[in-house]
Formats: structure tokens, C-alpha cells, sequence
């Protein structure tokens, strides 16, 4: 079983790699980890020989500059999680439509935000699943590269990879969120929830198997602060949403009052970047000795999510509460639409199950699914027509000369990252409204 870490110096790869050791099932796997960052291919390589020797695991690691190199061993499972820049890139994401009042809440995966952010991604993992797809085209590859399904739907349609997923933690942060509200064990927690990724509805809650939307319902009363968006959502459409208010609200245009101040824009960008930094703080002192082996079995409460599919493919059957695939009648949303739904995984495959939901709670996301398809289809074709589509179907886009002329500059701001596009496509977009 040969396990490609691709952008392995991403912070998923440590609990993928801790996932192999402590599973039975993978722990002698042979792992690729595919880095081009010098310091970040050594931090990462290091890290997987301590955990190898720690958990006294019989897997192998080998260390690449590039997917190229792949060629001369093969690969079985892929995992893509790239990003370049994203910090500083993010920020612009977000401030270059708020000068123009448009109000998103994080900018990363919806509104104008998440589609230059599509615009730049989708080429950089495409450009890495063609070169997957020369090694093995029955690979199966797992995308958490975000906007995670955008890029899944473009990798999907633009390549002969069939067995394409995408891969996201929301379901198990909304789980570690409702954990202490339920006063629960976040690890008791289970849940059936349906729609695309980062807009979910719960359709079943339990609790060590016992229905907890009853326990949640009285939780609730007490406490009217707790996530006032979803609380809303709940009341309004009956299922509470998942994974939490930030992460919704950047498909809805009510969304931005209704979300505190550090959950959104730039002070939620912060958070995330000094929570990265603390992660590898901790496994620079893993390395040093300085963090036990129990630290491990005390904190991590999930595994990864990557590793644990993989794990149910080589033999130990499961569900996996969430994974993303393109829509084959499993929500009632437009077909080969990446959508977010529980499957069954076994060594025959990954079979997803089918989520009933009301009509009504599908409505908005029926919007985000024709900007997935257009935002990826533009991202790969390089077509202005759609990116135009794109923005003025976004819901946090007021005003359509606004969001026009953000996407010109956002466009702008990043076209070093966009070969797709050129000046031309810029001022098409910026002066659409007036043609």
C-alpha cells in the first residue's frame, strides 16, 4: 500500500501519519512525502521517522522534491493539501471586497473571496493530479486543498481520475462545538447530515446511539449566544446546520450581522494562521522529546480523515460521516455537483448513502452548486463569462457594479497566480456593467 502526502509540510500530515502508526490495518504502509519547501520536506520527514520509532510502526518513508518523482516508486492513495501564499493571499481575499461593501464573512471558500480563491487554486492541484494521474489513473486521491469541492469538481471533470474525493474536518469541529453544550464526549457524538461542504444539515444527532436533538432543543434555551446563525437556521428549517455560523455564512446574505467580530475577516485569518504556528510549535517539541507518546492518545480525539477512508478501503469497514463526491441522487441537488454526504467504506469501495431534506432547506444551496460548477469550470477554461455568472449569482454580492468591479481587482491582485487569465479578462470583467 504506497501513501503519497502531497504538500506533505501541510499540517494534516502529521495526524495522517499518526493515524498509519496506531492502525493495525496501514501501519506498514510505504509513505511519500512530496514537499518542495526545503525546511517544511525536512520538518515533516523527521517527524514521521519520530512517530515511526514512537508508535514502534513498520511503515517506510520516502522524501520527494516533486510529484514527479512518484514515477519510480508508484502510488496507490494521494492526498493533496496545497496552498502557496495562503495568508497573505487570503487577506486580499477578503479586504479588496469589503472596500467596496461587500460583506463576507471569511472570504476563503464563498463570495468573491472564495472564487478568487478557485480562480488561483484549481490550476496548482490540477497541474498535480495530471502528473497523479500519469503515475496510476486508479489512484484514489483525496483533496483537502480548499474550496475543497470546487477543486474536487475540476480535478474530477478535467482528468481521467474517477476515484476523486473530497475531504474536510467540519463535521468533527461541529461535533467538538456541541460536545460541551451536550455535555457530552465529543467522540460519543455521531451524526447524518447532508449538503455541500461547509453548509450541511444535521438530518440525525446521537448520542452513544440516543436521539440528542431533544437534549440539544433544552441545551438551546439556555443559551441564545451559542451560534446565532445556525440557532436561526434551526428554527426557521427544523435541522441544525453544520459545521458553524463563520463557515456558513459565507453562502448567505444575511449572514454578516449575525456573526461576532473575531469569527470573521481578518481577525478570523489571524486566528487561523497563529493556530497553524502553534501546531508546529508543539511538533518541533514532539521532535525534541519534549511531548509524550500518551500526549498523542490524550488530545487526539479524531483520526485523520484522509487515513481513515483509507483504513476502511484496505479492510476495516465503516461509515464515514462525511466525504465529498459528485452527486449521483443523493441529495435532490443538480447531478455531478460535489456534494457532502455519509458513506459506507469497505474493501469494495466507497459507497455514499442517500440524505432526504426538505425542499426548502435545499434552496440555497442550490445557488452554491451552480457556483461551484462555474467557478471551477472558469478556473480551469480561463472563461470570463462565467466568472461574471459567478459573481452575480454570489448572494453576499449587493450590488452588481460593486461586485464587478472587486472581482477586476481581486482578479488583478492575484494574476501572477492565474495564468488563465490576462489584463484583457480584467477589464472585460470590470467594465461588463456598462457595455
Amino acid at each position: 500500500m504506497r501513501v503519497a502526502f502531497i504538500g506533505a509540510g501541510s499540517i494534516f500530515t502529521p495526524l495522517g501519519l499518526y493515524t498509519i502508526a496506531t492502525s493495525e490495518v496501514l501501519e506498514n504502509a510505504e509513505i511519500y512525502l512530496i514537499e518542495i519547501d526545503d525546511e517544511r520536506r525536512k520538518l515533516i520527514t523527521a517527524l514521521a521517522e519520530k512517530i515511526k520509532r514512537t508508535f514502534k510502526a513498520g511503515f517506510t518513508v520516502t522524501s520527494l522534491e516533486s510529484v514527479e518523482g512518484l514515477e519510480n516508486y508508484g502510488v496507490d492513495y494521494a492526498v493533496i493539501s496545497v496552498e502557496k501564499e495562503r495568508y497573505e493571499r487570503w487577506r486580499l481575499d477578503f479586504e479588496i471586497p469589503h472596500r467596496y461593501g461587500i460583506r463576507q464573512v471569511l472570504g476563503e471558500n464563498g463570495g468573491l473571496g472564495g472564487l478568487a480563491h478557485t480562480l488561483r487554486v484549481v490550476p496548482l492541484v490540477l497541474e498535480i493530479a495530471r502528473r497523479v494521474e500519469d503515475v496510476n489513473r486508479d489512484a484514489r486521491v483525496f483533496i483537502y486543498s480548499n474550496p475543497e469541492p470546487r477543486v474536487t469538481y475540476a480535478v474530477l471533470n478535467y482528468t481521467s481520475l474517477k476515484n476523486v474525493y473530497g475531504l474536510c474536518t467540519g463535521y468533527l469541529e461541529r461535533k467538538e462545538m456541541l460536545a460541551p453544550l451536550l455535555k457530552a464526549d465529543e467522540r460519543g457524538i455521531s451524526l447524518i447530515a447532508g449538503g455541500l461542504n461547509h453548509f450541511t444539515w444535521i438530518k440525525e444527532l446521537r448520542i452513544n446511539g440516543e436521539d440528542a436533538y431533544p437534549q440539544l432543543d433544552e441545551a438551546l434555551k439556555k443559551r441564545p449566544d451559542f451560534e446565532p446563525l445556525s440557532q436561526l437556521l434551526y428554527r426557521t428549517y427544523g435541522l441544525f446546520p453544520s459545521p458553524d455560523d463563520n463557515h456558513i455564512g459565507e453562502y448567505l446574505s444575511f449572514a454578516w450581522p449575525l456573526i461576532p467580530e473575531e469569527k470573521k475577516g481578518l481577525k478570523w485569518i489571524e486566528r487561523t494562521r497563529k493556530e497553524g504556528d502553534e501546531v508546529r510549535r508543539l511538533l518541533r517539541l514532539f521532535l525534541r522529546g519534549l511531548v509524550p507518546r500518551f500526549a498523542f492518545n490524550r488530545f487526539v480525539k479524531f483520526p485523520d480523515v484522509a487515513m481513515n477512508v483509507v483504513e476502511g478501503l484496505e479492510g476495516r469497514e465503516k461509515l464515514q460521516e462525511a466525504i465529498n463526491v459528485p452527486n449521483r441522487s443523493y441529495i435532490d441537488l443538480p447531478e455531478g455537483t460535489i456534494v457532502e454526504v455519509p458513506a459506507e467504506v469497505s474493501p469494495k469501495g466507497v459507497k455514499p448513502l442517500r440524505v432526504e431534506l426538505p425542499r426548502e432547506a435545499l434552496a440555497p444551496l442550490r445557488v452554491q452548486a451552480e457556483i461551484q460548477r462555474l467557478s471551477a469550470e472558469a478556473a480551469v477554461e480561463g472563461n470570463v463569462e462565467k466568472v461574471i455568472k459567478a459573481v452575480l449569482l454570489d448572494p453576499v454580492v449587493h450590488d452588481a457594479e460593486a461586485g464587478l468591479r472587486a472581482m477586476a481587482e481581486l482578479m488583478r491582485a492575484h494574476l501572477d497566480m492565474m495564468p488563465q487569465f490576462t489584463e484583457g479578462d480584467v477589464e472585460e470583467i470590470k467594465g461588463f456593467i456598462h457595455r
